[in-house]
């Protein structure tokens, strides 16, 4: 009876939001809204947001409380996070305009015929979407995979901007609640008691700032998210030889999660050396089948272009930290090699370790799960809320507390970090040029719930700290 009613307060809550940013009647045909525009840049609308964002965040404390001491049903939580996807198809993306880039290059691909590789939409400036785009002039940034998703979209709508943002919702949604499946499943692999892997996927997917940015923004992190979870499912099941196809197919989609394919690899080779091989070169022959069809040379891989862009992150912190002395050219190399080598460091130790002292699937995807969080926090230097379901994914399938707690914190400050963007800095709160004020409170938005969080349960009880001592 608690869980129901905290299910039924939290789809309160949500219908609150979608009704302060509804997609329908006439936001969806305003170009480039977004929440503080829809909802006005003042300190009602400012302190509303926070509101619906600690309300949820409370809700999902209770709830995750409840799961994880056995006290709801599975049908509860998968029927809760389904009725909170159904709710967000109606909310306006109001956080991110990438739903409307993602349409746009469906139409390149079924409606104009060209390759959304090497052509951009401002190539075609009579489409009607062309308002709508933040980077009209960017080819696709995506891999194959999604470009066929997008194309597939595009020629069921036939141009109709209600049905093709709907369908982008509809298939994050089935990618949301689909991960949520294979992440129950991979906890009980791991050996985890029953209430734990519930508690592993309504982490997941009841997760606010999941639910907004997978549904209510329609990103493609999630599809890309869902394939590298079933390539950790089929590690720790031990269908080796397609450990890796599955890992291609979400870089395919969207490149991040490539990053831990080495990880998968050393674990397949340890135990199978003739699978690892074997899947390894399947992988390899699935990548040329897909990308076969739009391959024009080097320049058909456009998804690491975006490279010289900086926010809310360490790399643009310190970026703006050093361009008073040493100019912004240089400061701007210093924070990108930065970021990039202390990325390299985590990752170079974590394949170390997998090579040297990881035994068990657990070891490897803890590894897996340390490389995608030091790719978010680190290599990533143009931070985005929802790039938090890379490491996300991983940490709630493990199972482990210190994991959830830790992937859980950083969701929220994900949310929180909009608060100053789109409130604070507009409303006057900081200068309106780019500054180290405004980059250094969003970062700080970012980490410090996670920072907080990890010295809380460092101080906590002994009985507590046995609780977190596997983990």
């Amino acid at each position: 009876m608690a869980m129901l009613a905290v299910a039924v307060a939290t789809a309160v809550v949500y219908a609150v939001w979608v009704l302060w940013v509804p997609l329908l009647p006439e936001n969806l045909y305003v170009p480039l809204l977004d929440l503080g525009k829809i909802t006005g840049y003042r300190w009602p609308a400012a302190l509303l947001f926070l509101q619906l964002v600690i309300g949820l965040y409370a809700l999902y404390g209770i709830g995750y409380w409840l799961v994880a001491r056995g006290k709801a049903h599975t049908a509860l939580i998968f029927g809760g996070g389904f009725l909170f996807c159904a709710e967000l198809l109606w909310a306006y993306p109001a956080t991110a305009v990438d739903v409307f880039g993602y349409i746009a290059h469906g139409r390149l691909l079924a409606l104009h015929g060209v390759n959304p590789f090497m052509v951009a939409p401002a190539e075609f400036p009579g489409d009607a979407i062309m308002p709508y785009l933040a980077f009209p002039t960017e080819p696709s940034q995506y891999g194959p995979i999604w470009v066929l998703i997008g194309g597939a979209i595009a020629s069921v709508s036939r141009g109709d901007l209600l049905t093709e943002v709907l369908l982008y919702k509809v298939v994050a949604a089935l990618a949301h609640i689909a991960g949520a499946v294979v992440i129950f499943q991979i906890a009980l692999r791991l050996g985890a008691h029953r209430d734990r892997a519930r508690a592993s996927a309504y982490l997941y997917l009841w997760n606010p700032m999941l639910l907004w940015e997978m549904v209510g923004n329609a990103h493609n992190d999630g599809v890309m998210m869902l394939f590298g979870l079933i390539a950790a499912w089929l590690f720790v099941a031990g269908a080796d030889l397609l450990v890796l196809p599955a890992l291609v197919a979400g870089a395919l989609v969207k490149v991040p999660i490539i990053v831990i394919a080495p990880l998968l690899f050393i674990g397949v080779l340890r135990r199978r050396p003739p699978r690892a091989i074997e899947g390894a070169l399947l992988a390899v022959a699935l990548a040329a089948v897909i990308y076969r069809p739009f391959w024009e040379g080097l320049e058909t891989l456009t998804a690491l272009r975006r490279t010289d862009l900086f926010t809310a992150s360490l790399g643009s912190v310190l970026r703006l930290t050093l361009t008073p002395g040493l100019g912004l050219s240089e400061a701007t190399a210093i924070a990108r090699w930065v970021s990039l080598g202390g990325f390299a460091a985590v990752a170079l130790g974590a394949l170390w370790l997998a090579i040297t002292k990881a035994q068990t699937s657990q070891d490897f995807l803890r590894l897996a799960y340390f490389t995608l969080l030091g790719g978010l926090l680190l290599a990533t230097t143009w931070f985005q809320a929802w790039y938090v379901v890379w490491p996300f994914a991983i940490g709630a399938a493990l199972a482990e507390p210190r994991r959830h707690l830790e992937v859980a914190l950083l969701s929220l400050g994900g949310l929180l970090q909009y608060f100053v963007f789109i409130y604070l800095w507009v409303m006057g709160f900081f200068p309106p040029n780019e500054n180290l004020a405004v980059q250094g409170a969003a970062y700080l938005c970012i980490v410090a719930p996670l920072l907080l969080g990890v010295l809380i349960v460092r101080s906590s009880t002994p009985n507590r700290s046995r609780l977190y001592r596997r983990a």
